[in-house]
C-alpha cells in the first residue's frame, strides 16, 4: 500500500513499474484528512466527509480513517466521524507516527465501528519505511483484502538508521 497526501501518483508510477501495491491516497477534507484505498484516480481535496467518502466509494475504494486521534495530526473531526460512520471500512490502529494513547483509542474506536483495522509507518523519511505494516493473506479485491484484514498480522519494528 502507498498513499500520499492528495495525490495518488507515486502509487500509479509503483503499479505501472509492475510492483503490486494498493493505490491510496489521503484526502484533506473540510474538517480533516481521510484515507481511500483501490483508487483508480484521485480524488479531490477540500470537499466535506460525506463527498470525499461518496468519492472514493464511486471508484469501489474503500473508507480508511487513519490516525483518528492524533491530535497533532490533521485527524478527522469527531463530529465527522460518527456522521460517516457506517461508510468507514477500516481504521488504521498502528500508526508508526502517533503515539500509544493515540493508537489504543483508535483500537477502541475500531471495535465499536466492528471495522478491520490497519496499520503503517506513516513514513515521512527513509528511516521510518517499513517500521510498522500489515502482513496480509493474497488477496483479490477490496472485498477480499477486507475479509483477509481481519486476520492479518501486524509488525512493529524498532527504529533503523540508515
Amino acid at each position: 500500500m502507498l498513499t500520499d497526501h492528495d495525490t495518488i501518483d507515486g502509487a500509479r508510477a509503483l503499479l505501472q513499474s509492475g510492483e503490486p501495491v494498493i493505490v491510496g491516497q489521503e484526502v484533506m477534507t473540510s474538517q480533516g484528512e481521510l484515507m481511500g484505498l483501490f483508487l483508480e484516480k484521485a480524488v479531490p481535496a477540500g470537499m466535506s466527509p460525506e463527498d470525499t467518502v461518496a468519492a472514493i466509494k464511486e471508484q469501489g475504494g474503500l473508507v480508511c480513517l487513519q490516525h483518528p486521534y492524533d491530535s497533532r495530526r490533521r485527524n478527522l473531526q469527531e463530529t465527522a466521524i460518527e456522521r460517516i460512520a457506517s461508510a468507514i471500512d477500516l481504521v488504521e490502529v498502528m500508526n508508526g507516527r502517533s503515539t500509544d494513547a493515540a493508537n489504543r483509542r483508535a483500537m477502541e474506536l475500531r471495535q465499536t465501528l466492528g471495522v478491520p483495522g490497519g496499520a503503517g509507518s506513516d513514513a515521512h523519511s527513509l528511516s521510518e519505511i517499513g517500521r510498522i505494516y500489515v502482513e496480509v493473506q493474497p488477496f483479490t479485491g477490496p472485498r477480499d483484502f477486507l475479509v483477509n484484514l481481519r486476520d492479518a498480522k501486524i509488525v512493529v519494528r524498532r527504529r533503523r538508521v540508515f
